[in-house]
């Protein structure tokens, strides 16, 4: 079996089986609901504009009848001898865009009903025209049928169908009685004693009449033109919000970029902010090398030399020859700018100038340890 043979009666059995369900009438009662709220031309424009023309023959005249939403409205009757009069009717009805259909009485055709298992119903007509030699006198090529489902039991899994045949004789004769406007004819239905259609064709395919209404050939145009215009409009949309999220994609990385780039010049002015405050904290708070200076020149007597003078790391060391190196650390204990001068190692006498050789070291006071040296000479 093809492929589209297989998803058509696939989609076919899913049909019938919602069939069976409640599913389709509370949708209809809902439909109908909604729709009666609905102004009435509001609702024929929903339901939409299913118009026949329905033709029934009878002893001498032919009677017509309009359908619609509305329901139904005879037209009058035309007497089926007046072959000029249906010649008229033949050009305004192929002008028309509405479909003729024939009515036929339920004594035309010929009805049996069959108990079907329900796996039938996707194909009940191929089952029926199975049953046409065992339930009726005609041969398939004798009648044009067709079936429908009366009632299905769901318990039982059982359908109870309906076989209604027509002999091709009886059609071929009301098409003669109709003349013209047999050619125009779309479908045959059954009408019931109490004027009930059963909503059948029995016309063969063939001889089907397919018109293109053009209000309705307009009406897809412009539904195609609409869902167009639908589609472009919420492409468009699409794109704008793309765009638009694109942009400010941009903008966000952008001014994330310039609070990067704040953020570490702020780091940067900070540092360097408290470096500088470090530095000058520690430069005021410890005397200057010309301070120093002064003010051991100040305290060392005369007769004191001075080889060497180091600061280094806080710590000022002094080497030197004097005539008196103890008393040198009685005259720097009273210096503001030095704390715990003391002598470092033996004093040793020098004969050459008759001084004694030291090594003096004192702490600088609101020195801090730093890495840098400070030496001078």
């Amino acid at each position: 079996m093809p492929a589209v043979d297989q998803l058509a009666t696939s989609l076919e059995t899913l049909r019938l089986r919602l069939a069976r369900t409640p599913l389709p009438g509370w949708g209809r009662s809902m439909a109908d609901a909604a729709l009666s709220l609905l102004p009435p031309p509001w609702r024929r424009l929903f339901r939409g504009e299913a118009r026949r023309l329905f033709l029934a023959r009878g002893d001498q005249a032919l009677s017509f009848t309009a359908s619609d939403a509305n329901g139904d409205q005879p037209l009058g009757e035309v007497p089926l001898g007046d072959a000029e009069l249906l010649a008229e009717l033949h050009a305004r009805l192929a002008a028309s865009s509405v479909p003729a259909w024939l009515l036929l009485p339920a004594a035309a055709v010929l009805r049996r009903r069959l108990p079907l298992p329900a796996a039938a119903e996707p194909r009940l007509r191929d089952v029926l025209a199975h049953e046409l030699d065992r339930q009726t006198p005609f041969s398939a090529d004798q009648v044009s049928f067709q079936g429908r489902v009366v009632s299905r039991d769901a318990a039982s899994q059982q359908i109870q169908a309906e076989l209604l045949v027509l002999p091709r004789a009886r059609l071929e004769a009301e098409m003669q009685a109709l003349g013209p406007l047999a050619a125009l004819l779309e479908g045959v239905d059954v009408v019931e004693a109490d004027g009930r259609r059963l909503g059948l064709n029995l016309l063969p395919a063939a001889r089907r009449e397919t018109r293109r209404d053009p209000v309705r050939r307009l009406n897809a145009l412009l539904a195609a033109v609409a869902a167009v215009a639908l589609l472009g409009t919420l492409a468009l949309t699409l794109h704008n919000r793309a765009s638009a999220l694109e942009a400010l994609r941009a903008d966000v990385e952008a001014a994330t970029a310039e609070a990067r780039q704040a953020r570490l010049a702020r780091n940067q002015l900070q540092a360097k902010v408290q470096a500088a405050n470090f530095l000058a904290s520690t430069r005021a708070s410890r005397p200057t090398m010309l301070e120093l200076l002064d003010d051991l020149t100040r305290r060392i007597p005369d007769d004191t030399a001075i080889d060497k003078l180091t600061v280094n790391d806080g710590k000022l060391v002094l080497v030197g020859q004097s005539r008196a190196a103890p008393a040198l650390v009685g005259l720097l204990q009273d210096s503001p700018l030095l704390a715990e001068p003391a002598l470092s190692g033996a004093v040793q006498a020098d004969p050459r100038s008759g001084r004694d050789r030291f090594t003096l070291a004192a702490t600088v006071r609101g020195q801090a340890p730093e890495g840098a040296n400070d030496t001078g000479r």
